[in-house]
């Protein structure tokens, strides 16, 4: 008996309280400064038996005992220190095919052979939102980490701002990164910005650029914590410019273009940028004329 693909096999669903399928998989331990404090560890499938929702606040630390709960990946052998990086772990391909493995070995299935050939899946078409949405409005409605939030701009279109805002990210590592709202909330909440940021805060700290997803997901967590959580998130770092030219120059850009890349050309003329403004007002005047790319 062979398995089906492991995302079909999987029966998690962290929305519906099912983090695993069988004992062996995860553990919630507890840890203290006390070292007198002793407080075996719970089997994940216990655990999620009797506690059907998961608080927010479970992995925090009591300040009167000092006692902390975490979760532990015995598949993966890492901890997992709030409820967040829980969830985002538990989806991620690496954490569900050690779990499926580790489910063969239990029920004595055959193993995938090592040099598989790999099923090729169809990309997932990313849901329609609405892009008249801020990026602040967007993460107030997640639960995801967001960092780094002060190397982010927002333009408005002065002569339309009914227009959609458009945004870029200026962090080294990320000026590749621009678009509508959608566009950036999928960029500063993933690991690329993240492990950027980490890098920028920590320039001297070789260990960042060997950190996989899950572990920079974790970090961005935890430091968003420190800074007081999602709620205390300030969004008045995010600067919004009203500039017609910058904002036209961003609804222009072909996808796929960087920041550098697109400075050296001008958005009406296709030729050269100007940097003198009587070249630049002599170029509107021409494009009003001839039309665009004259």
């Amino acid at each position: 008996m062979a398995l089906r693909s492991e995302r079909q096999d999987s029966k998690v669903d962290p929305d519906k309280g099912v983090y695993v399928e069988m004992e062996g998989i995860m553990e919630v331990r507890y840890s203290s400064e006390d070292v007198d404090y002793e407080e075996r560890p719970e089997d994940f499938m216990h655990f999620q038996s009797r506690v059907r929702e998961i608080s927010e606040d479970f992995c925090h630390k009591d300040k009167e005992t000092t006692s902390q709960a975490y979760f532990y990946c015995l598949v993966c052998n890492c901890d997992l220190k709030s409820l967040r990086p829980l969830r985002d772990h538990v989806r991620g391909n690496k954490h569900i095919r050690k779990a499926c493995e580790k489910k063969r070995q239990i029920l004595d299935l055959p193993q995938e052979p090592q040099n598989a050939p790999r099923v090729k899946k169809s990309k997932k078409e990313r849901p329609s939102v609405d892009v008249g949405l801020t990026l602040a409005q967007r993460l107030e409605e997640c639960g995801l980490p967001a960092i780094g939030l002060t190397y982010v701009r927002e333009y408005i279109n002065p002569k339309k701002q009914s227009d959609h805002p458009l945004y870029t990210c200026r962090q080294e590592g990320c000026k590749s990164a621009w678009g509508t709202s959608d566009d950036m909330f999928n960029h500063v909440t993933k690991s690329k910005h993240h492990k950027c940021f980490f890098r920028k805060l920590n320039p001297k700290d070789c260990r960042i650029a060997g950190l996989s997803r899950a572990d920079i997901l974790q970090m961005a967590a935890e430091y968003e914590e420190e800074q007081g959580g999602s709620e205390e998130r300030d969004y008045e770092v995010i600067i919004s410019e009203m500039d017609y030219e910058k904002y036209m120059e961003l609804r222009h850009r072909p996808y796929g273009r960087s920041e550098k890349k697109t400075t050296s050309t001008c958005w009406l003329c296709g030729k050269l940028s100007h940097t003198d403004k009587v070249l630049t007002d002599q170029c509107r005047l021409m494009t009003a004329i001839l039309g665009q790319g004259w």
